[in-house]
């Protein structure tokens, strides 16, 4: 019992860093004063990008290196093509001390349908 409480709360705290957002938030936060990051290729970036974002490509060894020279008190919101990538990056920035990270859940791939 005293895990379940545990694993509860963990996650309760964890919804406060960590937000899963879908394209209609992504567009309101647009309007505000966030950061939005690429975790996508060079390529895939240059092929296409959400407006104002700026490339940080997970695949990179450098990528956590990049991460700890962002100001970790500012408001994030980080996509790659289809979540999966971001998702893992979310943890990292997480547990890097990053306050606020708004997760774009479907990616670039939703973002550019319709």
């Amino acid at each position: 019992m005293l895990k379940l409480f545990f694993y509860t709360l963990l996650v309760f705290f964890q919804s406060f860093v960590i937000q899963d957002v879908n394209k209609q938030e992504v567009k309101d936060l647009l309007n505000s004063q966030i950061t939005v990051i690429d975790l996508r290729t060079n390529k895939e970036f240059d092929e296409g990008n959400i407006q104002t974002s700026s490339n940080l490509d997970f695949q990179k060894r450098e990528f956590i290196d990049n991460l700890e020279k962002l100001d970790k008190n500012k408001e994030y919101l980080i996509y790659c093509a289809s979540g999966n990538k971001s998702r893992k990056a979310s943890h990292i920035m997480k547990s890097l001390g990053f306050k606020v990270i708004y997760h774009y859940k479907k990616g670039y791939k939703d973002w550019i349908k319709d």
